[in-house]
């Protein structure tokens, strides 16, 4: 399985943190990258307005969808427990994750994903990041009977 993590950040380093849940989702045949997505475009578009954000956002990850899972992370989104979200990635070949920037995604975008929540509190990126990880990881473990969930 290839998990793709795509944000709208300027981070071009990867945490320790990160490394190891990357790390840890290799035992189980799946590969998880990490994308920093920022653009002059974002930075000029985050000092006008939210809709123009929110608007530019959606051009810099429309070239990343694809008919595959696509999930947006958003306040607004389905929330999964854990269950239930291992049971969405079970037989996944690809799926990629989105996290929008701080004036989040517009409809256009969340038309076009499966927008879920990880909870109903905000998160900054560096957090949402390692929450959807250890996710990852934690569904993988469910779905590989691998005795971490419990």
């Amino acid at each position: 399985m290839k998990i793709l993590l795509y944000t709208i950040s300027k981070a071009k380093h990867t945490e320790s943190i990160e490394m190891h849940y990357q790390k840890q989702c290799k035992q189980f045949g799946a590969e998880v990258i990490i994308e920093d997505v920022f653009t002059p475009h974002i930075h000029t578009a985050q000092k006008l307005s939210a809709q123009k954000a929110q608007l530019a956002y959606t051009q810099a990850f429309l070239p990343y969808l694809d008919s595959g899972l696509n999930v947006a992370l958003h306040p607004k989104g389905r929330e999964l427990d854990t269950l239930k979200f291992a049971k969405m990635l079970e037989g996944q070949i690809q799926v990629k994750f989105f996290i929008g920037g701080a004036f989040g995604f517009g409809e256009e975008f969340l038309q076009k994903t499966l927008p879920i929540s990880l909870s109903r509190l905000t998160f900054g990126h560096k957090i949402a990041r390692i929450v959807i990880l250890e996710q990852i990881y934690r569904a993988l473990s469910i779905i590989n009977n691998h005795p971490y969930h419990k």
